[in-house]
């Protein structure tokens, strides 16, 4: 008995003791909250006193946890190949979750377990979207000073008048510096400026002397190219001393008084109208090229992008009524018709090419990913804004096919100094032996110090921070208004792809302005077609982040070949397999010949490059090395559905494509399904 009463005396003080904690502890909390709340710290205050609560493990410590949710690092899988020791993954620091996230707490035991494992795991930023301050977090005196403001702002239509005639200001002001740095001498885009090398017959050649159209693949490294040394690549260009002296003379003339910054009143007047601000996407859209526009707006949101999107149409004629004022607004995305902010004297002056340049002064954004209108995203490209390479170059570029065609008289031109003695890399690869040589003139022109590095630029794709590279996009403006008559063959020498690609990376390169250059080959993608090589049909771009992840760690190059081709006759050989890097995740498609025209895909086959054959079977346009490459995402399948979707689930208007319930239409649709069949069957 007298043993039972001690047992339920002590079993009593035992409760008793333990509630006098408990109150104690709930009276200290309520405290703390109270004195730290007066200070503007409570949600900071409770993080700490739940994690100084002792015994964490007690039944106290977990009813505060499941109470509270803890903000900690929560964390994404971005690029998963650990079989081929890499993982990269976004932590987001700051987010809220419950101790329960099943792809954090996984990827926390990959870090545990990535020695033993032998992979490495890469952190990067994940894409938030714009961070807006709160209204609620102004002092009274910026509310006041915004309420004053107000008052006294001007009627938004009046507004927004103001800034147009301050951007056509601007462009008329670069327009007359152009103008007034026009080279003396006429325009050297001749084939008079080849005839030398036809005549001297020295190296391989077109029929009129220019370098031969698609050599120099820079993945296949054909035996029998020859090295572009400083004699090759001055050898098919040539100048006279008074045309050299005439476009240096222009040239320096426009460094001298160019402009380094965006006008402090352009930024004033556009600051109401987002110019100059945030991060975003824009096309050059316009006419037929808003068909291609929708499609890869369609697939870009399908992908989960949220990053809004301008449409650069470059004439009101060209603007579709249904595109701009009802599709696009649905997909976060509006048209800006250029020649509003561009003077009627400059849309005389430029087109084609020159368009780009423009289109990305005139876009709103700060921060770019300009895409071609046939340029499909296979990947979100969100997250490349706030991650490097963008985060500290400000400007990516990406690879085409070739090598460096760029003239050493360019170099020359622009006062660009190219030590001919100093070689600072190897573009080709391990095993080769026309990558050194004792003699500096026998190495690539392109591997010296002071030269734009391999490979020439692909330009259907490319980011750029506006304000990082205002000078940049200034002095691309002169080399692309003189591109035609003057600096294209500079940098192309009338090989493949002459034209804008060039004029950025150049700029940015004169300049001295940190750029990247994605070292992952460009990759083309099509049928099967003669010496066993692949038809141009579209051409894929890889992921800048995986890429700059290799390109800061060892022994990440891949093993190349021992024998090459001997050139892109010989179907002995091939390289189409090889990477640059180990691990590479395809990003872009750039979807260039053919082009998704509806009428011209599916009524006319595109000429024979369409879906079907030249037997008229049906066909994988990318082959089925394409779903190699994406892990088996079919992103032909996914881009004919996003076609379908626009252009026969609904009723859309579009220049060029037939109209709703015409028989046209109804044959196109008929085609796409019959496509979507095969590609699900095949």
């Amino acid at each position: 008995m007298f043993t039972m009463a001690v047992q339920v005396m002590s079993q009593k003080s035992t409760r008793l003791i333990f509630a006098g904690l408990l109150l104690v502890v709930v009276l200290n909390i309520s405290f703390f909250f109270y004195e730290k709340s007066r200070s503007g710290e409570f949600e900071v205050s409770l993080e700490k006193l739940v994690s100084a609560v002792p015994g964490t493990g007690s039944s106290v410590g977990e009813d505060l946890s499941a109470l509270v949710k803890i903000k900690k690092a929560v964390y994404r899988p971005y690029y998963d190949d650990r079989n081929n020791g890499l993982l990269v993954v976004s932590r987001l620091e700051g987010a809220v979750w419950d101790e329960k996230d099943a792809q954090t707490l996984k990827i926390r035991e990959m870090f545990a377990r990535q020695e033993k494992e032998e992979f490495t795991i890469f952190e990067i930023a994940p894409y938030e979207g714009e961070s807006i301050e709160s209204s609620d977090a102004k002092t009274d005196a910026e509310k006041e000073d915004l309420s004053e403001t107000k008052k006294n702002e001007k009627n938004p239509i009046v507004a927004y008048a103001d800034f147009q005639t301050t951007f056509i200001s601007f462009f008329d002001e670069i327009m007359k510096h152009l103008d007034d740095c026009k080279p003396s001498v006429r325009g050297i885009n001749t084939d008079e400026h080849y005839r030398k090398a036809l005549e001297e017959d020295k190296f391989p050649h077109t029929k009129n002397g220019k370098m031969p159209t698609y050599g120099g693949h820079l993945r296949e490294q054909y035996k029998n190219e020859p090295v572009r040394t400083y004699e090759y690549l001055k050898y098919f260009f040539r100048l006279s001393d008074d045309e050299v002296r005439s476009l240096k003379s222009s040239h320096e003339k426009y460094l001298q008084n160019m402009k380094t910054a965006a006008p402090e009143n352009l930024l004033k007047y556009g600051a109401k109208h987002g110019y100059m601000q945030g991060n975003g996407i824009i096309y050059l859209g316009g006419g037929k090229y808003n068909q291609l526009v929708l499609t890869s707006i369609s697939v870009l949101r399908s992908l989960g992008s949220v990053m809004p999107v301008e449409v650069l149409i470059p004439k009101k004629k060209d603007f579709d009524i249904d595109l701009c004022n009802t599709i696009l607004p649905k997909l976060n995305a509006k048209c800006k018709v250029i020649e509003d902010f561009v003077p009627a004297s400059v849309m005389l002056k430029i087109g084609g090419f020159q368009l780009k340049n423009v289109a990305l002064l005139v876009s709103s954004f700060q921060n770019v990913l300009y895409l071609d209108a046939d340029n499909i995203p296979i990947k979100n490209p969100d997250i490349l804004f706030v991650n490097e390479p963008f985060k500290s170059s400000r400007m990516v570029m990406w690879p085409d096919l070739w090598r460096r065609l760029t003239s050493p008289l360019y170099y020359d031109i622009a006062g660009i100094t190219v030590d001919k003695a100093y070689q600072v890399r190897n573009s080709y690869f391990p095993g080769d032996g026309r990558g050194k040589s004792l003699d500096p003139f026998l190495i690539s022109y392109h591997d010296l110090k002071g030269a734009i590095p391999e490979a020439l630029s692909e330009t259907g794709q490319m980011m750029i921070d506006k304000e990082k590279h205002f000078s940049t996009l200034i002095l691309s403006m002169y080399y692309n208004f003189y591109g035609p008559d003057y600096y294209y063959p500079l940098f192309s020498q009338g090989a493949a792809g002459e034209g804008d690609k060039e004029t950025f990376i150049a700029a940015a390169h004169k300049l001295e302005l940190p750029y990247y250059q994605v070292g992952e080959f460009n990759r083309e993608f099509g049928p099967m077609g003669k010496n066993n090589k692949r038809e141009y049909f579209g051409m894929g771009q890889y992921d800048p982040i995986v890429d700059y992840v290799q390109s800061t760690a060892e022994n990440r190059h891949s093993t190349p070949l021992k024998e090459y081709a001997t050139d892109q006759l010989d179907s002995s050989k091939d390289n189409y397999d090889f990477h640059f890097y180990k691990l590479h995740s395809l990003m872009f498609l750039h979807a260039n010949w053919p082009k998704f025209y509806v009428a011209e895909m599916f009524d006319r086959n595109s000429f024979g490059r369409g879906p079907k054959d030249a037997e008229n079977k049906r066909r994988r346009l990318y082959s089925d090395y394409m779903l190699k490459e994406t892990g088996d995402f079919d992103i032909e399948l996914h881009i004919m559905r996003h076609i379908e979707l626009w252009a026969c689930d609904t009723r859309i208007f579009l220049t060029e494509v037939p109209e709703p319930d015409t028989e046209g239409r109804k044959k196109i649709c008929t085609e796409v399904a019959a496509q979507i069949d095969f590609l699900i069957g095949g």
